[in-house]
């Protein structure tokens, strides 16, 4: 807010000089910002939100070890994998159970995160591969509800990934959610391949741990 990503740019290079490089990360779509940007003196961006695999290919590109096309990813399927999402709101939760069925996703919706936290309570360790958690809901918010969880003692507690789901997508929420022992943010009306870049960073670290 203020100021414009290519005036920021240009006032960095201003005092910095041309040889500092400099990436801009963002949730927009580069498209939007890059022309302009790009004349400003950007070298790269990087897309919200961010992962390291990114970031050490923009960095290669940068110091020259690295190819200027990002290699083309596999595809990545969600078939089969089985959530329970905290949502309230009963056209969201509508929406998202669409959005995730036509993925191959198997869905479970809890109203509020009271109802999320004891369903996971009941739940046999493995039943469930990710819990998907709206913030702002009634009887229990999704901060509550996670920390909870996480203090609960059951087999999946520690580990189970917690996707945090907010129409308020500042730094501040962001923290929030990471504080509460939460995973990673996702703004809302989600992306659906925002999402699986999300949920595929959390598949992969689990076939690794």
């Amino acid at each position: 807010p203020g100021l414009e990503t290519a005036e920021v740019v240009r006032r960095i290079r201003r005092t910095a000089g041309e040889q500092v490089p400099l990436l801009v990360l963002t949730s927009c779509d580069f498209e939007d910002i890059a022309e302009e940007a790009s004349a400003a003196g950007v070298n790269a961006f990087l897309p919200k939100p961010f992962f390291l695999s990114s970031f050490q290919r923009a960095v290669g590109q940068i110091i020259g070890d690295a190819p200027a096309e990002e290699p083309q990813e596999e595809a990545f399927s969600l078939e089969g994998l089985r959530v329970l999402a905290a949502e309230d709101n009963e056209l969201n939760a509508e929406i998202l159970m669409e959005l995730l069925d036509t993925e191959g996703v198997i869905c479970e919706v809890a109203p509020n995160g009271q109802a999320a936290l004891e369903r996971f309570l009941h739940s046999t360790p493995g039943e469930f591969d990710m819990i998907f958690m709206d913030v702002q809901m009634p009887v229990m918010n999704g901060y509550e509800a996670t920390a909870a969880i996480r203090a609960s003692g059951h087999p999946g507690a520690d580990t189970i990934p917690i996707i945090a789901m907010t129409a308020n997508a500042f730094a501040e929420d962001e923290k929030a959610a990471l504080d509460a022992g939460m995973d990673a943010h996702v703004a809302k009306p989600l992306d659906v391949e925002l999402l699986k870049r999300v949920i595929r960073q959390y598949t992969e670290k689990e076939r690794t741990d």
